[in-house]
């Protein structure tokens, strides 16, 4: 088997990829999901020629989420180039006009991490996320950006080998903990069953002629559709 000496190991290239800082996540994705259902809903009521004034509050608020989780999509996929040496991870912004200064974050700061594939079935894509938690509090989430960018730098490979670097060194040392993604923990099945229980409420108060189960729908039904989505778009890799 041959070896490489610790100069040679050490005049190789660091690694790197081309990432989305702050992908879009599970709470912007409910504000769509939840604010098209409440603008739907509101708006099949006032088209059948009920009250204006709720329903179109109820229609107001559902196209505030909706513009405010757009703006949020639109705000938060932020290019950088990570990169992975033997002591911390670098972060530098990708583009003629950076909009932010570089970020070293030692490996001795991250203090938990997760890891998984996203399979972007629509796109084609399948997308890697890496969910970094570090001491002074913050949480860093990065993802895979699909498709090449006039300004993207050669060389780069994808977050899956970064992330499995950084896997296999957190279970050679004391490094930070793995956690389950949310899909995979007793609270998310918990809150399945919880919307399963306010979905059944909201049609057993429809069936008897309370409106007031409209209210319950699309919490319920939100919940549900991203539980399933999550747990078949989503695969856990490290």
């Amino acid at each position: 088997m041959p070896t490489h000496s610790p100069t040679a190991l050490a005049a190789r290239p660091a690694p790197r990829s081309l990432v989305l800082l702050r992908p879009t996540g599970l709470l912007v994705k409910a504000l769509l999901l939840l604010g098209g259902l409440l603008l739907a809903a509101n708006a099949l009521k006032l088209a059948a020629g009920y009250s204006p004034g709720r329903n179109g509050l109820g229609a107001l608020l559902g196209l505030g989420l909706l513009l405010g989780a757009g703006y949020g999509v639109a705000r938060g996929n932020r290019p950088r180039l990570l990169t992975i040496s033997r002591e911390a991870l670098q972060l530098e912004p990708v583009g003629p006009e950076p909009d932010q200064p570089a970020e070293t974050i030692p490996f001795s700061s991250i203090t938990a991490y997760t890891y998984w594939l996203r399979l972007l079935r629509f796109r084609g894509f399948a997308q890697y996320h890496l969910r970094l938690e570090l001491a002074d509090g913050r949480v860093l989430h990065l993802a895979d950006r699909p498709g090449p960018r006039p300004h993207d730098p050669a060389g780069t490979v994808r977050l899956d080998v970064l992330a499995k670097r950084l896997a296999r060194r957190a279970k050679s040392e004391a490094g930070p903990l793995r956690r389950p993604l949310f899909y995979q923990t007793r609270t998310a099945r918990g809150l399945l069953w919880g919307s399963g229980a306010l979905l059944a409420g909201s049609i057993a108060l429809l069936g008897l002629g309370y409106p007031a189960g409209l209210v319950l729908l699309p919490p319920a039904v939100s919940y549900w559709a991203l539980y399933y989505l999550g747990q078949a778009d989503a695969e856990s890799t490290a």
